[in-house]
């Protein structure tokens, strides 16, 4: 399996026919070594973590429907680790489908899948930071802003983590919405404004399109929130 070819053609994955092509890859596609299987593992983790964001977004998809999307991810990314724990993509894409998978079925189920999922997150922030565009650290930061205090949550710790993976990806809109997100949450209305704005104005960026849209509209919601409590 040529999967430089393949990657290459995920940049695309926004266009519909691509996708479609790219999932009767992954679905026709036989590993006959455990490296090839760690390949096609991870990368079917990836593709069901994309098709349940897209769920997520239409208004006709049913919680159900979508966690179903992430748990198919985590299994396929549970059996990456299994045969390369020290490998960033099978700790990443486990992670991330089993958070999202979580939130979709309940606060007792979320509360346990951040415990577990954190865990693969931080190993794969040790193995690489770079990984995805910064992605363990952009998701790490998140897990920081987005749990409770009480049970160890920071948004000074977050604030480091976006910082640290703008660093390495100054540009990606996701890891800038985050930060905005959590400089408003940290009453820091100037700065997260400033990201905001800039998410909105940015030019394409061709390896993040689809992201990036979504986050220009979540940018602009954020902003008129801002902008809002600033006139009242």
């Amino acid at each position: 399996m040529n999967w430089e070819l393949f990657d290459e053609q995920w940049r695309r994955r926004y266009e519909y026919a691509t996708l479609a092509v790219l999932t009767e890859i992954l679905a026709y596609a036989v590993p006959d070594t455990s490296a090839e299987e760690f390949a096609w593992r991870w990368r079917c983790a990836r593709l069901l973590h994309f098709e349940g964001m897209l769920a997520d977004e239409e208004s006709d998809a049913s919680a159900g429907q979508v966690a179903s999307l992430f748990i198919s991810g985590a299994e396929h990314a549970k059996r990456a680790v299994e045969i390369s724990k020290h490998g960033v993509e099978g700790q990443f894409w486990l992670g991330v489908n089993a958070l999202e998978a979580g939130r979709r079925k309940g606060a007792l189920a979320a509360g346990a899948a951040l415990s577990s999922a954190s865990k693969n997150i931080e190993r794969a922030m040790k193995i690489s930071e770079e990984y995805h565009f910064a992605g363990p650290v952009r998701v790490w930061g998140r897990i920081q802003h987005l749990k409770p205090l009480i049970l160890g949550g920071s948004l000074d710790r977050a604030h480091e983590c976006f910082r640290r993976a703008l660093q390495i990806s100054p540009d990606n809109s996701t890891t800038l919405l985050y930060y905005a997100e959590a400089l408003w949450a940290d009453r820091q209305p100037k700065p997260a404004r400033e990201l905001c704005e800039k998410i909105i104005s940015a030019p394409n960026d061709p390896n993040w399109i689809w992201e990036q849209a979504r986050d220009r509209r979540l940018a602009a919601k954020l902003l008129e929130e801002i902008n809002r409590s600033r006139d009242t």
